[in-house]
């Protein structure tokens, strides 16, 4: 019920921070196999996935096949597997911290962005009235 009040905007944020969540465990799968004699690092490619999303405006009329097409998103999103390829490059302990800092970033930005959808709707549903 209440992801509805949000509309395509809360499923997307949602579905980015699953996003960002399983590049964090990625990464960190990484950085603990970074002396594992052949180990190559391993990559998200979640960002592929959303080119083929639907830049169609958002009105009302598109609002249901855009849940259909975040909906998909998120079924491909749990099905890790087949996003998470390994290179053919052996882990490097600096890319990886980099890597680990731009998602914490993402991420932190993220949860903004979901307090102030939230504060909005707040302010809307008390009317302006604190």
């Amino acid at each position: 019920m209440i992801d509805s009040i949000g509309g395509v905007t809360s499923q997307l944020i949602k579905l980015a921070l699953d996003a960002t969540l399983l590049r964090h465990q990625v990464t960190a799968h990484n950085i603990a196999n970074v002396n594992t004699e052949g180990y190559m690092a391993k990559r998200l490619n979640f960002e592929e996935l959303l080119t083929s999303f639907s830049t169609a405006s958002i009105d009302r009329s598109t609002d249901t096949l855009l849940k259909n097409e975040v909906e998909s998103l998120r079924l491909s999103l749990k099905d890790s597997q087949s996003m998470v390829y390994s290179t053919n490059d052996p882990v490097q302990l600096d890319r990886e911290m980099i890597e680990l800092t731009e998602n914490v970033l993402r991420y932190r930005a993220l949860l903004e962005a979901n307090n102030k959808r939230g504060d909005l709707l707040k302010m809307a549903i008390s009317e302006g009235r604190s």
